[in-house]
């Protein structure tokens, strides 16, 4: 059985993707979920999925990650943890990308991360050591051309874990991020849809391949569980293997 059997979770992002996988990975492990997205018809497939509690609001409002943890504990009576995982995209060079754009950007990346942490922590101080998972990315790790803007979002929301995991470890409570490489989801299907610029990706990862929305959904569940009690303030990537090339020459798989 799995340790996460009879916990509460929340995660933001929820409608697909991985926030999607990550909730219904929870949920095969045992535990309840509340999923929260931005309409209700992004979360209508948790109708059809027990233990599941669906929030339709805007994750850069405190008002929506208040319901949040309100129906965590309403409905399933307590929260051991939340998955920080909503975000958006954005591109372009630095003198030409709108700044509205880059605003957006750092909202729901950045600041709706902190209002989650904010919500959640006073219910983690209830339970016997609770945890909080955000999404970083191998972009929050290196940069990538044109991606000054998300780059920027996903680096501050994975220090922002590594400091807030050592103010509340004396408490019990964990902290830590986890940074999908190339995954297969709706933010990346514009890439994936282009053969060239998918077959590229491909090429520069050195598993050689895409990663899967469940392969990440996997991560997320060891690191709020109670089997990853002794880990706290880590940006782990989950990424075939790309953050540990430097570059300079091709593995096997960008030749094949």
């Amino acid at each position: 059985m799995s340790s996460n059997a009879g916990r509460v979770y929340a995660v933001t992002g929820a409608a697909s993707g991985i926030g999607r996988a990550a909730a219904e990975r929870l949920v095969d492990d045992g535990a309840s979920v509340v999923a929260v997205d931005l309409t209700d018809e992004g979360l209508e497939w948790t109708r059809r999925v027990d233990r599941v509690v669906a929030v339709a609001g805007d994750v850069t409002s405190e008002e929506t990650n208040e319901a949040m943890v309100t129906a965590a504990v309403e409905h399933f009576g307590a929260l051991h943890g939340a998955f920080l995982n909503a975000g958006v995209a954005g591109f372009g060079l630095v003198d030409r990308a709108p700044m509205a754009m880059f605003d957006k950007v750092m909202d729901v990346n950045v600041r709706a991360v902190a209002l989650g942490m904010r919500a959640a922590l006073p219910q983690l101080r209830e339970v016997d050591g609770g945890a909080l998972l955000v999404t970083g990315s191998t972009s929050g790790l290196a940069a990538d051309p044109a991606g000054w803007t998300y780059n920027a979002s996903k680096a501050a929301v994975i220090n922002m874990a590594r400091a807030v995991a050592l103010d509340v470890a004396h408490e019990g409570i964990r902290v830590n991020a986890v940074c999908p490489g190339p995954t297969k989801t709706g933010m990346t299907q514009t890439v994936r849809d282009r053969e060239e610029s998918s077959e590229t990706m491909r090429r520069a990862v050195p598993m050689a391949r895409w990663g899967e929305a469940s392969e990440l959904a996997a991560a997320v569940s060891f690191l709020l569980s109670p089997d990853a009690s002794f880990i706290t303030g880590v940006a782990l990537p989950v990424d075939g293997g790309v953050t540990a090339n430097t570059g300079q020459f091709p593995t096997y798989g960008a030749r094949h």
